[in-house]
């Protein structure tokens, strides 16, 4: 499979016909269904050796040998900090009835607070005692935050390194193990043409599950949730093994959007399953629950809505529309994205004032990446403006596939996808018939000053009483679970 050639579509429909061929959902190591720990690293790789995107210039340069050491240093400093922080410890929390697992990055919000802006619009008012658990951000703290209770995971990884300092937990497979492992990464080879280490990354996997589990089951047994709440699911495998093994159900939030491209999520091949798969998926709207095949039943697959889009959208709903198209742009799309609206600005038959909203990961190199709209008329927007205001002001919106093109649906806005690798992920949209495909500027300004074709419900996409919703169900759950 070549760069020149790519498709997604056919990388998709390659792996589920490999993994159907190789029966991988059924494979144990060490008594582990390990396949469903590594399937979404294995195809992310994929994907990475056979897209071309500026991600590399993004990232900047490597880092250097100071500031590797300075790093280090710090994380040691707070991995240190954090045996004496009893504050932070979750192995000396008391009691609650519910924990959430917040996302790890957060947001600063015009009150001065860093926000999860999944779960702090109701994390504090719920009817039950609620402990939210941030991940390993040992090197920053968000402070301060908007939850009002929270302690860090940092010491319970501090735990998980020293065993591995002392070879504790450290998986050691068999030798038929080893060689189906081997021949798996060579079959990888042969069939999508990436070289990936199977073996390597089982072997680490295992190594930091025997290691972190009974600390995640020792945290459960001194917090005694009755229900968990998580953001992103995937690479939280380990937590929620230790939920199942203590019988506690798992709620997941939707963080973004969910299509049959989506492996965190997706699974279509026959015999799939995923064990650490959350008990319930809270999702945005309706559209979401036949976005792919999960591995949980569809009743539940539960609709709740998004409370930061639906505050936002209240808050922004006094701003006047004006004649503006705003670009969102991704660091795997954004060069392409950037010169369709470079070509656009220059055409003086296009009445509209041009705003490219910048990614996060592309704010800082954004001129070396996108040299070409220095010095143009477009205005470049990095973090100086809310998103959600520039919905609210805008009338047309051009992107590919971000979340953010489903919630500027819900804004009003007119949408065209630039055909893009990762459209994919939004083809539903185009069938659908709310969103239109464009390849190139004729395209897109044969159908600018056209009319919405198709009324849009708001409410399939995003649920509206959010907030009410999700409370609602979340009781139900324990309701349904400790009432026998």
């Amino acid at each position: 499979m070549s760069r020149e050639n790519f498709n997604i579509k056919q990388l998709y429909s390659d792996l589920v016909t490999f993994e159907e061929e190789n029966n991988l959902f059924k494979k144990k190591i060490q008594g582990v269904l390990v396949w469903e720990r590594i399937r979404f690293t294995v195809y992310r790789l994929i994907l990475e050796d056979n897209t071309v995107t500026n991600v590399d210039v993004a990232q900047g340069k490597k880092l250097s040998t100071s500031t590797i050491l300075r790093n280090y240093l710090t994380k040691l400093k707070n991995y240190l900090l954090s045996i004496i922080s009893f504050k932070q410890n979750p192995f000396l929390a008391k009691e609650h009835d519910i924990v959430i697992i917040s996302h790890p990055r957060r947001k600063i919000q015009p009150d001065g607070k860093w926000w999860d802006i999944y779960t702090d619009h109701f994390s504090n008012d719920l009817k039950y005692s609620t402990l939210t658990l941030e991940g390993d951000n040992t090197l920053f703290y968000y402070k301060p935050p908007k939850t009002k209770n929270i302690r860090y995971f940092s010491f319970v990884y501090f735990l998980v390194k020293l065993k591995k300092l002392f070879g504790i937990g450290k998986v050691k497979l068999n030798n038929d193990e080893v060689e189906y492992l081997n021949f798996l990464s060579d079959e990888i080879y042969k069939k999508f043409g990436s070289k990936i280490d199977i073996r390597s990354k089982v072997e680490v996997r295992l190594s930091i599950r025997a290691r972190i589990l009974p600390l995640f089951i020792k945290v459960l047994e001194r917090i005694k949730p009755k229900v968990v709440l998580i953001i992103c699911s995937y690479g939280k495998e380990d937590f929620i093994e230790a939920c199942k093994i203590k019988n506690i159900p798992v709620i997941e939030l939707q963080h973004g959007v969910i299509s049959k491209y989506h492996l965190g999520y997706s699974f279509e091949s026959k015999g799939a399953r995923k064990y650490t798969f959350p008990d319930y998926l809270f999702v945005f709207g309706d559209y979401w629950k036949k976005s792919v095949k999960f591995p949980i039943e569809q009743n539940k697959i539960i609709s709740v809505g998004f409370p930061e889009l639906e505050k936002k959208k209240e808050f922004y709903s006094n701003i006047q529309k004006k004649n503006q198209i705003l670009f969102i742009s991704q660091i795997t799309v954004g060069e392409k994205l950037s010169k369709l609206a470079i070509e656009l600005s220059k055409d003086n038959s296009i009445d509209y004032h041009i705003v490219y909203k910048l990614h996060p990961r592309e704010s800082k190199k954004w001129a070396e990446l996108y040299p070409h709209l220095k010095n143009s008329k477009i205005e470049i927007i990095s973090q100086e403006k809310n998103l959600y205001q520039l919905f609210a002001e805008s009338k047309i919106l051009v992107g590919v596939y971000s979340t953010a093109i489903y919630e500027g649906l819900n804004f009003g806005l007119k949408v065209f996808l630039l055909d893009s690798p990762g459209i994919e992920h939004v083809e539903n949209l185009i069938e659908q018939g709310f969103a239109q495909k464009i390849t190139n500027l004729a395209d897109l300004k044969e159908q600018i000053n056209n009319p919405l074709e198709k009324k849009i419900d708001y409410n399939y996409f995003f649920e509206s009483d959010s907030i009410e919703n999700i409370k609602k169900k979340i009781y139900e759950i324990i309701d349904l679970h400790y009432s026998l």
